[in-house]
């Protein structure tokens, strides 16, 4: 998962994850129920996680592991032992 062919503004695993911080615009737009990086990026991470036939392994590129740690393991999205800070900038989930 990383948000370098995102252009800046179609999605955003950085703010998914909590390493980025949310812009007035973002917080405006889900209030508003309107699509946002988040719903966006929200149906990727699902496709992405369900299309898996048999095992799943994600790799984060992040400018924050712990927040990505952090937000994943809150979000019960993935359990502690099944996320591992592998380099400086990624995680694997």
């Amino acid at each position: 998962m990383d948000d370098a062919n995102a252009g800046g503004f179609l999605f955003s695993y950085e703010k998914l994850f909590g390493a980025k911080s949310l812009t007035d615009t973002d917080r405006k737009n889900a209030i508003e129920g309107k699509d946002n990086p988040i719903t966006r990026t929200l149906r990727l991470f699902y496709v992405t996680c369900t299309s898996a036939k048999e095992s799943l392994a994600l790799i984060a590129y992040t400018s924050d592991t712990e927040a990505v740690k952090q937000t994943a393991i809150a979000n019960k999205w993935f359990e502690p032992h099944e996320v591992t800070v592998v380099g400086a900038g990624s995680l694997s989930l």
